[in-house]
């Protein structure tokens, strides 16, 4: 039986030909042991989001990987993919009803996914009884909620292409949106990423995007 190549292959083999032509400094990963058991809250997100179901049950329950080019410049890149026991707690405790009123219903039950950075978490709506197609990205120090337009499978595809460069998720909702956080990271990253990983264009980043987008499968 052949071997499953998944996200994280591709992303180690990305990052390990960066350290070895020294583009890199730092780059440490962690994978955890898969799921020993199922779990039927897994088994409904799987339902909407294809394939983290198998990447759970069969490669690692969580995931973390971190890169470092330059630290003192902060130029780098994080993933931090939560264990099972944290994707699915209940976060309802979290935020009182004033919150909620203000910021809407869907905050209580975001799920947070991918830890990206001390300041960032992308992650699911699931509701009691529906799960929102796209994954959202939410900033710790506010309690908004932006469409990522992208589900499991398309946001950890653009993770490959970002070699999960820190604040690659806001240099995608900066170009959705135009407005808003953004126009400096987005200049951080057309301008270092090219130097760190030499075969990696702004245009390829893009078109692998749109071909990625919900809205754009819908059409």
């Amino acid at each position: 039986m052949g071997y499953t190549f998944f996200f994280d292959d591709y992303l180690d083999d990305l990052l390990l030909k960066a350290k070895k032509e020294k583009k890199i400094k730092d780059f440490k990963t962690w994978n955890h042991l898969p799921m020993e058991i199922e779990l039927e809250s897994l088994n409904k997100l799987d339902a909407v989001h294809q394939g983290i179901k198998e990447y759970y049950e069969k490669r690692s329950d969580g995931f973390e990987l971190e890169w470092w080019s330059n630290k003192e410049k902060s130029l780098g890149g994080k993933m931090n993919l939560a264990e099972t026991e944290y994707l699915f707690a209940d976060m309802k405790a979290y935020y009182d009803e004033e919150i909620l009123s203000v910021h809407g219903e869907d905050l209580q039950y975001f799920q947070p996914f991918d830890y990206c950075s001390n300041e960032s978490r992308c992650g699911f709506i699931i509701r009691p009884d529906s799960i929102e197609k796209s994954m959202y990205y939410k900033s710790v120090d506010d309690y908004e909620l932006d469409y990522l337009d992208l589900d499991y499978h398309g946001y950890t595809q653009m993770a490959i292409e970002a070699r999960v460069f820190y604040d690659w998720q806001v240099v995608l909702l900066y170009y959705m949106n135009g407005v808003g956080i953004g126009s400096v990271e987005t200049e951080t990253f057309k301008t270092e990423m090219p130097k760190i990983f030499p075969d990696w264009t702004w245009e390829n980043f893009i078109a692998k995007f749109e071909s990625l987008r919900l809205s754009n499968k819908e059409k």
